[in-house]
């Protein structure tokens, strides 16, 4: 009897083994994201990894943003360890070169700029011994144009205008948007007797323009009768300074003699 003992506490153990081993499966990580997005176009990365516990991905690129407040917020650090330890083990120095987003799904992102982005995710066994990544790239392109939905100016050259024969004391201000080849696209309204002390004034418009160009606005002082109407000011846009995505601008002159902030839609 004891050696059919000895057997079964053997066999016992052998089960026991095989039973604990087989509860660590192996990680699979995977995920999808679109081919390509338009930068500053809101979009998802889902998990569908399989036997993983804790999740973090990696964005190669510092123009990612989340929708979030704070996307260093963690729920499941690897091994238990805090989020940035668990990070210094990952990567060491080179933690200040990616985003990071701790978790199951990154809330909604986007990219700020073109080009070809890397998106890595690393996921990790409950007891932290098994994991496995999975590394997918992301084509972001320009948008094609995008829309000024309202101009306020700010600060102008109060002194770049003259009287006229009918005007009031102060210029009635309106502006052109101009292409480089000189058409005008858009002229606003006019706002009249606009002084240092009424500024800002602002305008609310629809113009559509192409991300692929650049244009002038320019700011006139409007006189009535045979006077011509004053230059105010003559400004460069240049469409890629704007960050995709964003919804105003504001542009201001070196010399600081102007300054206005456009309202964007994409």
């Amino acid at each position: 009897m004891k050696r059919i003992w000895s057997i079964s506490v053997a066999c016992l153990v052998a089960v026991s083994l095989v039973w604990l081993t087989g509860c660590t499966k192996d990680v699979e990580a995977d995920f999808e994201c679109p081919a390509s997005v338009v930068a500053g176009e809101t979009f998802f990365v889902s998990n569908y990894s399989l036997n993983a516990y804790s999740y973090i991905w990696e964005f190669g690129d510092k123009s990612y943003v989340s929708s979030s407040a704070n996307f260093d917020e963690a729920f499941a650090a690897v091994n238990g360890a805090s989020f940035d330890s668990a990070l210094d083990g990952l990567w060491g120095s080179s933690k200040e070169d990616y985003d990071y987003y701790v978790g199951q799904d990154p809330d909604p992102v986007y990219f700020k700029y073109a080009g070809e982005k890397k998106i890595i995710l690393h996921a990790y066994s409950k007891n932290g011994k098994k994991s496995s990544h999975k590394t997918k790239y992301i084509k972001v392109l320009n948008p094609s144009s995008y829309t000024i939905t309202s101009l306020e100016l700010q600060k102008i050259n109060m002194s770049s205008w003259d009287t006229g024969i009918l005007s009031g004391e102060d210029p009635d201000i309106y502006f052109n948007i101009v292409d480089m080849n000189g058409s005008v696209l858009y002229t606003s309204t006019t706002k009249s007797n606009v002084s240092e002390y009424s500024l800002p004034v602002t305008w609310h418009f629809s113009q559509k323009l192409d991300y692929a160009s650049n244009y002038y606005i320019r700011f006139y002082d409007k006189d009535d009768g045979i006077d011509s109407d004053d230059l105010m000011a003559s400004c460069v846009f240049e469409s890629s300074y704007l960050t995709p995505g964003s919804d105003s601008y504001t542009w201001q002159a070196s010399s600081g003699t102007i300054k206005f902030t456009v309202g964007l839609s994409w």
